[in-house]
């Protein structure tokens, strides 16, 4: 199981910013991973929520915002020892991805705009198609995804859901079934011990599909889930699990 730096090395330095994902690169993770939004004047910044709140020093909701106003946020994440961290534009972090490591890009809207607006901003900088793995909980984004760049690799997002009679979703068959409807090429899940089996990650990779989960930190999860036979996980500290099993 490969470890991907879940909004760069997000355990040290603030989260979705050059510093989280220069240092997943100076720490040689297998890749990093990253949301991205389009403001309201069409540049892709890399930003997990749809405001500032939580990361910045003040309010702002992305898509309504020209990226000339958010490059006014403070978006160190209450970590003051980056204080002045910027939201960096998509393409600035490019340049941290380096030589064979991934990039987990999660779209964060339905908006078909922001697929072509990455596909552009990764060509200028010359990435290999093979480097990206588009994410997205949006099935329309998966489907629209696949349909405009087949060759490109994209997994579906997904957590289990839990009903009032007991029973929870998705089983491998609905989850097989849903990855076929969509043309996806996999399944990046929540990392939950209670459903996941390896009789079910078998089911699923048995069918053709990838199988990642999102997001472990705990040593010992991370462990069960290597031997159940997964095939990458985002972690907020993907350094150090990487060295602790390799």
């Amino acid at each position: 199981m490969i470890f991907i730096s879940h909004r760069g090395e997000s355990v040290d330095a603030p989260e979705n910013t050059i510093p989280a994902f220069k240092l997943a690169m100076e720490r040689n993770t297998s890749g990093s991973e990253c949301d991205i939004h389009l403001t309201r004047d069409n540049v892709l910044v890399t930003i997990h929520d749809s405001n500032t709140r939580r990361i910045g020093d003040r309010e702002m909701v992305v898509e309504e915002s020209a990226y000339s106003e958010l490059e006014m946020v403070d978006a160190s994440n209450h970590k003051p020892e980056y204080s002045g961290t910027k939201i960096p534009r998509f393409s600035e972090t490019l340049k941290y991805l380096g030589p064979d490591r991934l990039y987990y890009v999660e779209i964060k809207s339905g908006d078909p705009a922001v697929i072509d607006a990455m596909i552009d901003e990764l060509d200028k900088a010359g990435i290999a198609p093979e480097q990206v793995v588009m994410i997205s909980f949006y099935e329309n984004i998966v489907r629209i995804f696949k349909e405009r760049y087949p060759e490109r690799k994209a997994l579906l997002l997904l957590s289990f859901r839990v009903f009032s009679n007991g029973t929870w979703a998705p089983t491998a068959n609905q989850l097989i079934a849903k990855l076929r409807d969509l043309n996806a090429d996999g399944i990046d899940i929540s990392g939950n011990l209670s459903f996941i089996s390896a009789d079910y990650i078998r089911r699923v990779k048995d069918a053709g599909f990838e199988f990642a989960v999102w997001t472990i930190d705990d040593e010992n999860t991370a462990k069960a889930f290597i031997d159940l036979g997964v095939d990458a996980s985002t972690s907020n500290c993907a350094a150090r699990l990487q060295k602790i099993f390799s």
